[in-house]
């Protein structure tokens, strides 16, 4: 080792007399992976949660979207907005949702049904803040609403 080099020697030599091999490698790149690491680390595990937050926002989502379709589908096929409540309370019961409103009606005027659903999503990391100069910046709130309406139309009679 000369320095914080380390020297080779070289086998081979080109027209003008240099040596022809591999260059010279510095020993001073020692930690910048770990540099690195630290600098990246912190982005890529808060897209992660926030991949997993989007996730689980989605099931509810799914989750109510399914039950009012099942809700208002089943009023429809039994002509009688209590028997599509009943399925409708069911099915939220089991998606696990944390119900705010959930209702089954029969459309005024028309052989049709409707389900109403407002399920509250809470994330795992809601209040969360950051603190700026400008004040602290909240990503997520602690709470929200989704909502979902379904309209079954009967056909048959």
């Amino acid at each position: 080792m000369i320095g914080n080099r380390i020297a080779f020697r070289a086998s081979a030599q080109n027209s003008v007399g240099q040596a022809v091999g591999r260059p010279r490698k510095r020993a001073c790149h020692r930690g910048q992976n770990l540099v690195e690491l630290v600098l990246t680390l912190p982005f890529v595990v808060i897209m992660l949660f926030f991949i997993i937050e989007l996730g689980r926002a989605w099931m509810a989502y799914e989750g109510a979207k399914m039950a009012a379709r099942d809700g208002a589908y089943t009023a429809s096929i039994y002509h009688n907005a209590s028997t599509g409540q009943t399925q409708l309370d069911n099915k939220l019961a089991a998606a696990g949702l944390t119900v705010k409103t959930a209702k089954v009606s029969q459309v005024p005027n028309q052989h049709a049904y409707q389900a109403d659903v407002t399920v509250t999503f809470s994330p795992f990391f809601g209040s969360v803040t950051i603190p700026t100069l400008s004040g602290p910046i909240s990503i997520l709130p602690a709470q929200f609403d989704i909502s979902y309406q379904s309209i079954t139309d009967v056909a048959v009679y």
